[in-house]
Formats: structure tokens, sequence, C-alpha cells
């Protein structure tokens, strides 16, 4: 990731880019097929005539289905002349079934093809098909319910199992209750002194002559640093903190429903009656807005805009001069984690759904020679299905809530398939790896989508970290039931996860010391975090300022700032990170085995991820991810293999087009709307954002120049080309605007992280391994000989392994912020 500071600026994606034809309205229209374009079968003759008119078909097909007539003229061209001398018959026929994805068909054309002639994209294409019948992609991976109005507005606790328990809940421990009142009321005393001082700070250090925000917060010192990012904090759950549920109960629940009483207790599988309000933030309600209200937004797809894929090829695919660029301070861990992170928060449902967008390719566009097809296919966003929706909304399948749901499902079906019989366990086979789904083919877990083996690891430390708990609970609470240890051990297990984010993976990902120290805040509190090292901070103390400043969030006082909680729009635009992904997992054994050749990440998915594990093992796939480096979130740094995937259902997507595509089409502003709509300024020419000369005029010939074409711009070009950024940022501060609001309200909204993170839910034997629990102490923990591999030597795991601050300080600029 580009390093920046206040003197200057470190492009990563300079050098001569392919010339970009001007733009035009790249409005998306479905091709066009003729009667003469694609004559009947029964007009056709000779080899020649029946291989062109399967190439026409082969160009204008819109669905796999629609490719019958082509693999009938290529079969009849085929005993017209079975010989092919040029392999140009079996080229095409298994370009067809490649796009039909018989991957053993196309695999046996290509090969017939190569032994007549040869022909590097029959070659090339045949790699491809292996590589897509080891991964079994053709396969969806997950099997999550569909989601039903009347379902959804049934009372929320008919979707939900109650737990059978030894007893209620355990006696709130005691503390003493001069300490409680003067913790609230000095908290308030104090917590208005800091109100005040953020208002003051705010008014009295912002510069609008400055395009962007960091050049006032990064050059105050700490303190006032803080107080500053505090204040834009609170800017953003103000006004620019938006519902789509107006006077109701979250997703039209009927009011007067009695909330059962174990609610109180442990987290639902649903998310439900988290609350008060049944089903906020629960899975199957809708995902929310930041910034300007929802009736502004519009579906822009048609709007004249360069056409997505083309902003892919120049703006986010892989420059053609020059190597992708590495995050010198970050291993692959922390990109594996964010994803798992993220089918956590929020999910979009998939395709495939009725209605494309058809995105045409330009006529140098190398899709076409490689695939023989003219345009792209981009299925449209699930439609919300609820009687009465709004326009541009959708449902999250699931939970909004920081609670781990991509380990324990989002629904009571799946949670209940993923528990053991007994001792509140999770599934897990004899050789401590997850059990297979017999529906997917893939490992069985609460979200498995785009499985790949980076979610393989952390999903299953996870998981065998929860059955760890269970035993921890069961030495202390012998009477309780497989549900109490269940349901505890979710609440410790998702906590620990909750403060590895907060307190190591952001902190590695944005290396800047007031960012490092307003993080430490948010869990421990400020007084906390400026008195003591990290290993002594404490959640709970003998005394604790109730404020989110002075205090913390975690263990302080709910507040969801008068908008039901739920994740936005906008948040899920900010994390495509696909960037991150490394083109291949480069193999780093622990013990005695040889090192492997590097493998090919887009090898590494589906059902290829088990057959990885099996061969190298766990603890050596977590030492490649630690050795391994991140790749940087700046333009041109897509990994090669996202611009030409196979998924399910699709042969051909190019995820840089889906990704440009979705923002325009879910009413996400372009690049400078979404900076004024979160208070931040608008830039006024592409230098601005501190990229090279070379990706200035790209973007102005994809663009155009002047005002107009700054405002064109889309947000994920504009935030891949956000270069200027505060000192050691991985990402820009568009970005980080957005997340300054979620990474707290995820906390601050959420009880079990506030007024209920304490023993009283989560024992005390639950809170000393949620106090003590870092990362690197849970990888240990289960694979202890990673100590002797390069674990040992970093305090944050998500920092390259196998170097020290002392050796490479460039990997670890933590250890000069930090107090370990």
């Amino acid at each position: 990731m580009t390093q920046m500071s206040g003197s200057g600026t470190t492009d990563a994606g300079g050098g001569d880019l392919a010339p970009v034809r001007e733009a035009s309205p790249a409005e998306l229209v479905p091709p066009v097929a003729t009667a003469a374009s694609v004559p009947s079968v029964e007009l056709v003759t000779g080899p020649e005539q029946l291989r062109a008119a399967a190439r026409n078909i082969l160009e204008h097909a819109a669905d796999p289905d629609d490719l019958s007539d082509a693999r009938e003229f290529l079969d009849r061209a085929l005993k017209a002349d079975p010989d092919d001398p040029r392999g140009e018959t079996h080229y095409l026929l298994g370009l067809v079934c490649f796009h039909q994805q018989d991957w053993a068909s196309a695999e046996t054309h290509f090969t017939e093809s190569l032994s007549r002639a040869p022909n590097p994209l029959a070659a090339e294409l045949r790699e491809r098909v292996r590589t897509n019948r080891t991964t079994g992609i053709e396969r969806a991976g997950d099997a999550i319910p569909d989601f039903k109005p009347a379902q959804l507005r049934k009372p929320a606790a008919l979707a939900l199992r109650e737990p059978t328990v030894s007893g209620g809940l355990p006696r709130e421990p005691r503390r003493g209750l001069f300490m409680q009142v003067y913790g609230k009321v000095m908290g308030f005393v104090l917590g208005l002194v800091i109100k005040g001082a953020v208002a003051v700070i705010y008014s009295w250090c912002r510069d609008r002559t400055k395009i962007f925000a960091f050049e006032n917060w990064d050059r105050l010192p700490t303190l006032l640093g803080l107080l500053y990012l505090g204040a834009m904090r609170h800017g953003l759950n103000g006004d620019k903190l938006q519902s789509t549920y107006s006077g109701t109960l979250v997703a039209d629940q009927p009011p007067g429903q009695r909330r059962p009483e174990w609610t109180e207790r442990f987290r639902t599988a649903t998310g439900a009656w988290n609350t008060d309000d049944p089903m906020e933030g629960a899975a199957g309600t809708e995902i929310q807005r930041s910034g300007s209200p929802l009736a502004t937004r519009r579906n822009r797809v048609e709007d004249a805009l360069p056409s997505p894929r083309e902003v892919s090829r120049f703006i986010l695919a892989p420059h053609p001069n020059r190597p992708r660029q590495e995050v010198p301070f970050l291993n692959l861990l922390t990109i594996a984690w964010i994803q798992a992170e993220l089918h956590d928060w929020v999910s979009h449902r998939p395709t495939p759904v009725p209605g494309v967008y058809t995105v045409p390719l330009a006529q140098d566009d190398p899709l076409r020679s490689r695939y023989g097809i003219a345009a792209l296919q981009v299925h449209k966003s699930v439609v919300n299905p609820m009687d009465g929706a709004q326009p541009l909304t959708h449902l999250s399948e699931v939970t909004h809530w920081w609670d781990a749901s991509q380990i324990y499902g989002s629904d009571q079906d799946t949670q209940d398939r993923l528990r053991a019989d007994a001792g509140g366990k999770l599934r897990i086979d004899r050789n401590d790896l997850l059990p297979l789904n017999p529906v997917t083919g893939i490992e069985d877990s609460g979200f498995t989508r785009n499985w790949w083996v980076g979610l393989d690891i952390v999903h299953t430390l996870f998981v065998k970290h929860h059955n760890f708990i269970c035993d921890e609970l069961k030495k202390d609470h012998p009477e309780w039931t497989s549900d109490e240890l269940f349901h505890t051990a979710r609440l410790i297990n998702a906590a620990i996860m909750a403060k590895i984010h907060t307190v190591e993976w952001t902190p590695a990902v944005l290396p800047n010391h007031r960012l490092v120290t307003g993080m430490a805040t948010n869990w421990w509190g400020l007084l906390e975090t400026l008195r003591k090292p990290v290993h002594q901070r404490r959640i709970q103390r003998a005394w604790k300022l109730v404020d989110p400043v002075l205090g913390g969030i975690a263990g302080g006082e709910r507040d969801n700032h008068g908008k039901p909680y739920g994740l936005s729009e906008e948040f899920t635009e900010v994390y495509r990170l696909h960037a991150g992904l490394p083109d291949v997992i480069t193999i780093a054994p622990v013990g005695s085995a040889p090192k492997a050749p590097p493998i090919p990440t887009d090898a590494a998915r589906g059902d290829a991820a088990r057959a990885l594990v099996q061969r190298f093992g766990m603890a050596s796939l977590l030492n490649s991810f630690g050795h391994q480096h991140m790749m940087q979130l700046v333009n041109n740094n897509y990994p090669g293999f996202l611009t030409e995937l196979s998924v399910p259902g699709q042969p051909v997507v190019d995820i840089g087009t889906t990704d440009i595509l979705r923002a325009r089409e879910r009413g996400v502003p372009p690049y400078n709307e979404f900076r004024r709509m979160l208070d931040l300024n608008p830039i006024t020419r592409f230098e601005d954002l501190g990229c090279s000369a070379e990706t200035v005029q790209t973007l102005e010939s994809l663009y155009g120049k002047g005002a107009d074409g700054v405002e064109k711009l889309d947000l994920l070009a504009g935030t891949s080309c956000e270069l200027w950024r505060p000192e050691n940022f991985g990402f820009g501060e568009t970005l980080f605007t957005i997340f300054i609001q979620m990474a707290s309200r995820r906390l601050q909204a959420d009880p079990f992280y506030t007024e209920k993170l304490n023993a009283r839910y989560y024992t005390e034997r639950g809170m000393e391994m949620i106090e003590s629990a870092t990362f690197k102490s849970v990888l240990l923990q289960h694979y202890p000989e990673l100590e002797q591999h390069g674990l040992g030597g970093v305090h944050n795991a998500f920092e390259p392994w196998g170097t020290t601050a002392q050796t490479h300080p460039q990997e670890h600029p933590l250890a000069q912020l930090e107090r370990y």
C-alpha cells in the first residue's frame, strides 16, 4: 500500500498504459442477434459455414442455454471434416463447452485441438478448464435459504429455537455502588467537557481550503487529532446516518410483541431480538444508508458514463508494464481476515436472478479474442421482495451484528446443523478440519460463498477456538447444558474477533499514530490507553468512566444514535478490497516438508481448498499466509485472475466490471458526490488525487477532461487512485470516513459489546479470555509450532512473520507507535 506523508506522494499506479479510446455514452444494451446473423441449422452446410455460424452464436449468446445450436453446428462440422487438420472445430467446441461449464468436454476438445496444431489460446484455456474442474467452481458455495416476505413479517421469535438452560441469568458480580455512581457521574461531566472540546477543535482547526481532511487532523498533536476525528464521527452519526425504515419497527414487524426472556442473555441465530426492536440488525432486513437520504439516490447504469469494463481494464486491472505492488507491513492473513469479517457483517443475495446488464466489449478487448464473446453479462441485484419496499433497497442475507455469523450461520437451521451433539461445540472432524457439506461439496460453515483456502483457515481456527472456549466454560460450570455452553462460547468467540479487528487488524492496516490510539480508545477508552501498555489494558476495572471516549465503547452504554442499527450500502462499497488478493500463494511449510511451487489463487477456491489443507496441513498454510505479503489497495493492482473469473452459472466474469457497475446500480454516488455527502471537500481535478501523470491521462481519457469528467468519476476508481493519504494509511480518506462511522457503530449499537460486556453475560472466565486474547495468542493456542517459524518474533500477527522490528522496521511500523 502506498505510504504517504504531507510532504509528498509515492504513486503505485504510474507507468505507460495502453491508450484508452475516447469515452462515449456507454448505455448498457442487450446484443442484437438477428435471423440473418444466426441462421437456422438446416440452412448451414460445409465446415467453414458451420464454424462461422457457431462463432456468431457464441458471440451473441446471452445465456449458456443459447449455445445448443452452436454445439450442433460444430458437431456437424466435425462429421463433415473429422480430421480437422488445424484443430479449429475442436477449439470452437472447447469454447462452447467452456461457456456451458461442461469442463470435461471442454478439456477433451482443447486437447484434440492442440494435438492437431499449436494454439496458445487453446493451451491457456485448457489450463483454466483444469483449474475449474479441480475447484468444482460451477457449484454454488452456500445453501442459505431464500427470504420470503410472509416469513420475515411473522413475529421474530417464530424463527428461533429456545435454548435449554439450567437456570436463570447469572447474578451480576458485585461492584461497589459508589464506584458505579462515581463512574457514571464523572463520565457524564467529563463527557460534556470532551464534547465541548470536540466542537471547538473541529471549528478552530478545520481548514476548508484543503481538499483532504487528514491535512487537518494528521497535522495536529495526537490528542487534538483524536478529538478532531471524534468530531467527524459525531457528525456522521447525526444527519449523515439514514434509515430506510421510518415510523415502524424494523422489517414491519407486528407491534406489541413480548421479548423472549432468553434473548436477554444470548445472541440469536438470526440476529433478531438483540434489542427490544425485534428485527433490528437481523438477517433479512434492509441494508441501510450513510450520507444523503435514499430519496435523492437513483440507478445510474444507463447514464452517459464510460463502460464499467473499460474502467476495470484501465484503472483496476494489473498494469501491463510493472509487477503488482505489495504492502511492506502486512501479510496475507490480513486480506483473508477482512473477507471473513465482511461475510459476518453484510451480504447481498447473489445471482442468478431474472435480468442481466449486458456490457459490450471494445473491439480490442482481450476477452473478445480469448472467449469469442462480444459482451459480458452481469446479473442484476436481487430486488427487495418486501411489499411496498422503497427502490434501491436490498436485504442483507446475514445479520448486521458483529456476532461471528460467518462461523455460526444467520438462520436457525444452519446453526443447528453446524453444532455437535453435546458439550456446546461445533462440528469438526477427527483431523480437526471442518466437515464437508454434502450439498455444496465444500466445508460447512455459517457462510461459505466465494470459498477459498484463506477463508478455510480463518473459519477452522475460530471453530476450534469455540470448542476450546466450551471446554474452559465446562470446567467452571459443569452443570450447564449444551445450549448454555454453546451460546456463551459464541458470545466470547465473537467478542475476541471484534477485539482483534478493532485493536490489531485496523492498526496494522492503518499504522498511523492517531489512528492506532483512536482504535485503542474505541475499545479500552482514552484513559486506559494513555496510562497502560497493551497487555495491561482492561475493559473491566475497579472504576470505569461511562463515556465512549474516556472509558471506551466496549463495556459502556449502548447508543444507536436514534436510528435502527444496520450496515449501509456505502459501507459495502468502500470495502471492495479485491486488489489485496495475491495471484499466487507461496507455500512456507512448517517442519521438514519440502517447499512446494506457488499455488495460483484461482486454484485455491472451492473444492481445492480442502485438498490444499490435506496436502500441506493447516499449520503450514497459516505459516504461508503469515510470511507472504498482502497486495496494495491502489489503482492497476487487481489480480489478473479476477478479470476473467469463472463463477457458478457464469464461465467468464470480470470482478472489476461488476464492482464498478454495482455502485451505479445501487444508487451509491460517484466519487465527488460521495465526498460531499460525507461533508468532505470534492476534488477539482484528477491531479488532486495524488496519482501519476499517466494515471491522470487515463482518467481523462475515460471520464473526460475538466469539471464534468471529475464529477463522473466512479467511487471505486476514485478511491483506488486516491494516493494522497495520511502517513502509512493502507487506503485513502474517502474510505476511511465511512470506516470512522461504522467501526464505532458496530460496537456502540450492540448491547453485547456495551452494557452486557461483563462477567454476568460472558462469565468471569470468559472476560479473562477476551481481555488476554490477541490474534497471535489464538494462533499459538491451536498451532503452537508456529512460535518457532516466525510468529514468535512479532507483536501483531497481521504483520509479516519471520522478521522483527529491529531487523526490518519497515515491516513493523506499529512497534514505533504502540506500547507492547
